[in-house]
């Protein structure tokens, strides 16, 4: 997969897979593959890994909860409706030990001055979660990249 052309400015949400026909169908063939999408979901992992270093699990439960007292930044607030926890990443970090939760912003790393990389990939955050909360929409194995701090 060609992440690459999603690393822009400001935030974009892609669905990588889709479900079709589970607005319909019964729990039990839901629930099958959502498990599905969920092993698709690791083996992507797996592969972003190796390119940024452990990711932080974070779950999204607080975060969905917060939008009802506060202002939640996009797209966060939307992500945290559709999915219950994400892989997250910060793509100019040094690899971090997983399940920490996502550090405070400590500006640019030492050896990159803003402005200066090539490939576009300073400070972004990039999530990868399974959009399954709602029962009666389809299951979608979510990629977003942005700009914008986790809450």
């Amino acid at each position: 997969m060609d992440i690459d052309r999603y690393l822009g400015p400001g935030h974009r949400t892609a669905a990588l897979v889709t479900s079709h026909g589970l607005r319909t169908a019964d729990a039990a063939v839901r629930l099958a593959e959502v498990e599905r999408f969920h092993e698709r979901r690791e083996e992507l992992a797996a592969s972003l890994t190796r390119r940024w270093g452990a990711p932080y699990h974070w779950g999204l439960q607080t975060v969905r909860l917060r939008t009802g007292t506060e202002e939640i930044p996009e797209p966060w607030a939307g992500l945290s409706l559709r999915a219950d926890d994400v892989y997250l990443w910060r793509t100019d970090r040094a690899p971090q030990p997983a399940d920490q939760g996502p550090p405070a912003d400590q500006g640019p790393p030492a050896d990159r001055a803003p402005g200066t990389d090539p490939v576009g990939e300073y400070g972004r955050w990039v999530a990868l979660g399974v959009a399954d909360r709602d029962p009666c929409d389809e299951v979608r194995l979510l990629l977003v990249v942005t700009d914008t701090d986790p809450p």
